[in-house]
């Protein structure tokens, strides 16, 4: 409780305060998107197996989200508030472990204060955490880093128990490689951490210094990476990132000086989104920069013993991400170095960088109480304003307002009138993309609805999603009717004896079929066509039934119809077509 204390303490709180209120009502206007929608469905047509939580899911195997997509699938599914409020909360607990790191490395200094404003409201970390697929890759592998190197901070300080440190960090490295593989970074980091720690040595012997201190604390994290390393290889096919060496120099350069940079200092302040990428507008890069340059410059000039140190290993650290990401995804340009989701976690190890650099420094210029309050006021207000406009230039992009538009129309039709049936097709690109092969149908995504829908089904009410999730009356535009039945005005009377419906021309492909019919009392009869069949309830008087005949092998001629007897049923007419687009 001695970090929460005095004036630092409440500062500290209020700056915690101001992140919990502006990403709270930011979440809460929020919704799920794209990857969020599939992997739920997904979630929701499987059992939960060791196959289902070690699958192979684009080259990852993640089984603790795996086990969360499960787990909220099934109990809690496309509720946004139970969601938003997870995230809050693990965004909450790293934030308060920056706070527990910052007291521990900088002690009464108030430039932990600065750095914490830095890491709780820099705009960087923003869109990962208004989009819950991202936020899964981001926030637990950051609280599993930070959990880390707090324990090697109480460690090396004598805090505790030297096995319980240990081995809570390597159950914490190995916690955080079940959710993500980019868990792999902790082991470095913590690695240098211990490094810059080092006070007892100088120079290159710091690496000797940590190596023999820690050597224990080493091989448990190394087991733990190089095993998750070898389980991850032999469940997946991992195919190389691929790109030209001209590629990976744009990645590496969009990554480095066009994302991560202008992040770190509050931006980008202007610019503009391609998908999920954000490009900055050419000033803020180079302010950016300049900005960066000169916090480096300073802080070799006037940082502590372990400056140089701290500043190679966010460098590395740095670069160590870059080489993530151009292994696995540089073949899509410099585009993918400009996404948010990738630079996101930088933040963190920046902010304990910095620490380290700051630790034992002494700034004689800040000896006056009342220097040090102007320049930390001032920092923070500055910090703050662009954080708000790098914050207003992100959410309007990537608060998935559209999606929870769509879902909230469909889910208001669907309570309307539960008894609709929904056509199954692809879902609008902007809700999930085609990438994901049948995925992103609608009886996946929707799958899960508290309102159970059903899809496909034989109904007179079946529905057609719209564009903006609204369910309109199927119509078909023109299309292939039946050959006139042999039973007069009756048509085609169907009984226990199987009749077949001549269509006037083949048909191929999925198709719609309108069926009208009457009859004097219930009865259920049997459709069939090639090796599709499908039962449906005639009702009592002259009645229109939708069915949906799937793509079979080969032309259908004609329409197979039997009875069960109960009553005779008279079909008038059969269409088959194409629906209309609502």
């Amino acid at each position: 409780m001695r970090s929460w204390r005095g004036p630092q303490g409440a500062a500290a709180i209020a700056v915690i305060v101001v992140m919990l209120v502006v990403r709270g009502r930011l979440l809460a206007g929020s919704y799920f998107n794209q990857d969020d929608f599939y992997m739920t469905g997904r979630a929701y047509r499987s059992d939960l197996s060791w196959d289902f939580l070690f699958s192979d899911f684009a080259g990852h195997v993640n089984p603790f989200q795996q086990l969360t997509l499960w787990v909220v699938a099934h109990h809690a599914p496309y509720d946004w508030p139970v969601i938003a409020t997870a995230i809050l909360a693990v965004n909450l607990a790293a934030t308060v472990l920056v706070w527990l790191i910052l007291s521990r490395l900088l002690d009464r200094q108030w430039s932990r204060v600065v750095l914490l404003a830095v890491f709780a409201w820099a705009p960087m970390t923003l869109v990962p955490t208004l989009w819950w697929s991202a936020a899964m890759f981001l926030w637990p592998h950051v609280l599993g880093s930070l959990a880390a190197i707090w324990l090697l901070v109480r460690w090396r300080q004598g805090d505790g128990s030297a096995w319980v440190n240990g081995v809570g960090i390597v159950l914490v490295t190995a916690a955080a490689l079940l959710w993500h593989e980019r868990a792999v970074l902790i082991l470095p980091l913590v690695f240098g951490v211990a490094v810059a720690l080092a006070d007892e040595a100088t120079g290159w012997r710091r690496l000797t210094a940590a190596l023999g201190r820690f050597r224990w604390l080493w091989l448990g994290m190394a087991g733990a990476v190089v095993g998750f390393l070898v389980v991850h290889g032999l469940l997946t096919d991992v195919e190389g990132g691929g790109g030209t060496a001209r590629q990976q120099v744009e990645v590496s350069w969009s990554f480095v000086g066009r994302s991560v940079v202008p992040g770190l200092v509050g931006g980008p302040w202007a610019g503009r989104t391609i998908g999920g990428a954000v490009v900055p507008a050419a000033w803020v890069t180079v302010a950016s920069i300049g900005l960066v340059v000169a916090v480096v410059g300073l802080l070799l000039w006037r940082g502590g013993p372990a400056r140089r140190w701290g500043l190679a290993v966010l460098a590395g650290y740095v670069a160590a991400d870059l080489g993530l990401l151009l292994a696995g995804r540089s073949g899509f340009g410099q585009v993918i170095g400009l996404d948010p989701r990738y630079s996101s976690d930088t933040l963190h190890a920046a902010v304990v960088c910095v620490a380290l650099c700051l630790r034992g420094a002494s700034w004689p210029a800040l000896a006056a109480k009342r220097s040090r309050a102007l320049v930390v006021g001032a920092l923070l207000a500055a910090y703050g304003v662009a954080s708000a406009f790098g914050t207003a230039l992100l959410v309007p992009h990537f608060q998935n307002t559209q999606d929870r538009a769509f879902i909230t129309h469909l889910r208001d039709d669907l309570a309307a009138d539960p008894t609709q049936v929904i056509l199954d097709g692809p879902a609008p690109e902007e809700l999930v993309l085609p990438l994901v092969g049948d995925d992103n149908r609608y009886s996946v995504i929707l799958g899960p609805l508290p309102e159970l829908p059903a899809f496909d089904e034989p109904s007179p009410r079946l529905r057609a999603v719209g564009p903006d999730g609204r369910l309109g009356q199927v119509e078909m535009s023109g299309g292939v009717s039946s050959v006139a039945g042999p039973d007069g005005e009756c048509g085609y009377e169907v009984s226990t004896t199987p009749v077949d419906v001549e269509m006037a021309l083949p048909v191929e492909g999925r198709v719609l079929l309108r069926v009208r019919y009457y009859a004097g009392a219930e009865s259920t009869v049997t459709a069939s066509a090639e090796d599709w069949t499908e039962e449906f309830l005639a009702r009592r008087g002259p009645n229109e039934l939708w069915l949906v005949l799937p793509d079979v092998p080969g032309a259908v001629t004609d329409i197979g119809l039997v009875g069960d007897g109960r009553a005779e049923v008279c079909v008038t007419d059969v269409l088959a077509g194409l629906p209309e687009q609502p």
